[in-house]
Parts: structure tokens; C-alpha cells; sequence
């Protein structure tokens, strides 16, 4: 783990110009969330992965919301804010830089998309208290969901999306019927591997449109 502004990071190193801040989900920082960042390092992509807890691990759902409701939103930009400095200062200029995380980190993500100079966010099925801060939004959103999620669709349906129309903000949504909260986690009785794998699948590409080696190709819609 790397230290930076008072957060730990795991960093790992890639090739291209491009960086995710990554947050995990409401259970701490574990070997999942490792696994995400090292996937998206094999691919090329600067990870700096955050303990947003502090070293907490909760074993429960309820020792999780604990742990989350004790969490101030400054202190959770604090931690994004030093994530994308620590990105900056490893990749260099012309550095394109994002937000990702799942669940409780995709929440956080969006949130840290809406108030800091992110490029873009990943949210996979997270969301956020106060849609209208999607105004301060610098770039796209990729949305995954589950058809069977019954706290995060109604949120983005009747919230997150209307606002992202009032605002004028892109958003990539991609809609998983049959699969249910935290479907991409393995090992959970929700994983759905289909839906976890062609989600993974939309996530590089999203991704590839922020390379500047790869932006001849691809065009990156406003």
C-alpha cells in the first residue's frame, strides 16, 4: 500500500494515460477490489485503489453501514482528491483520468465525478444522495445495473437520469435483466457471470476511448 494526503493506495501501474481512482464496496478494501485494479492493470490502465475505510474490515451488512454513514463527504472527496493527484503525479501529462467503483465505491465514484476534475466515472449499481450535484459532471458516466435490483433502479430511473437530461450530461447505461445487486462480485449468490462479463467487456471499451493513443480511432462524444 502506498500512502498519499493520509490515505492508503494500492497502486497499480499501467501503460497507456489512463487512471481510475477505484472504491470498494461497503465490506472494506479485500482481495476483490485488488483483483478489479490488477485486471485493469493487465489492461493497460493506471489503478490507484483507496481505503476508503481506513483499514476497517466489517464483517456484516450492518457493521458495513456503520463504518460508511461514520464517512463525511469531505472526507470521501478528500480520498478521491488524493487519488488523482497521486494519478497525475505517476502518469504525467496528457493523463485521463476517472472514477470507478461498485456498490458503495460506484456511489462514492459518482459522487467524486460530480465535485472534483474527473474525466469520467464507472458506476457499477451505486448511487448518490443529491442527484443535482450531476450538474458539476466534467464527463460520461458508464451505469451498470441489474434488472433485479430494487434500490439502485428506482433510484436511477426516476432520479439519476432525469437529471442527467436536465443537465445535459452523457451517460452509457447498460441493463442487466436477470441479475441482481453486486451481480459482478464472484463468490457472492447475485454473481452473474454472463452479465459480469460482458459488463467487464463494455467497461474496456468505454475505457479505450480515453487513450490518447486510441483516440484516432474512436470518437469521444460531449
Amino acid at each position: 500500500m502506498l500512502k498519499h494526503g493520509g490515505w492508503d493506495f494500492f497502486l497499480a501501474k499501467g501503460q497507456t494515460r489512463v487512471g481510475l481512482v477505484l472504491i470498494h464496496e461497503i465490506f472494506g478494501f479485500d482481495d476483490y477490489i485488488k483483483s478489479v485494479a490488477n485486471q485493469l492493470s493487465k489492461n493497460g490502465h493506471w489503478v490507484a485503489a483507496v481505503d476508503i475505510y481506513r483499514g476497517k474490515r466489517p464483517t456484516t451488512l450492518e457493521e458495513g453501514f456503520k463504518v460508511r454513514e461514520s464517512l463525511s463527504k469531505d472526507e470521501i472527496l478528500d480520498a478521491l482528491g488524493n487519488g488523482l493527484k497521486l494519478l497525475k503525479e505517476q502518469i504525467g501529462n496528457n493523463a485521463r483520468i476517472g472514477t470507478m467503483g461498485f456498490c458503495m465505491g460506484g456511489g462514492f465514484a459518482l459522487l467524486g465525478a460530480c465535485n472534483l476534475e474527473f474525466d469520467f466515472c464507472i458506476d457499477y449499481y451505486g448511487m448518490t444522495q443529491s442527484v443535482d450535484e450531476v450538474a458539476g459532471l466534467k464527463g460520461p458516466v458508464q451505469l451498470m445495473l441489474g434488472g433485479e435490483d430494487e434500490r439502485i433502479n428506482p433510484w436511477a430511473f426516476q432520479n439519476f437520469l432525469p437529471a442527467a437530461m436536465k443537465y445535459k450530461k452523457r451517460v452509457d447505461l447498460h441493463f442487466y435483466p436477470n441479475s441482481r445487486h453486486a451481480f459482478h462480485r464472484p463468490g457472492w449468490e447475485g454473481h452473474n457471470p454472463d452479465a459480469a462479463m460482458d459488463a467487464w467487456a463494455k467497461t474496456l471499451l468505454f475505457l479505450r476511448a480515453f487513450d490518447p493513443e486510441e483516440s484516432r480511432h474512436y470518437e469521444i462524444l460531449g
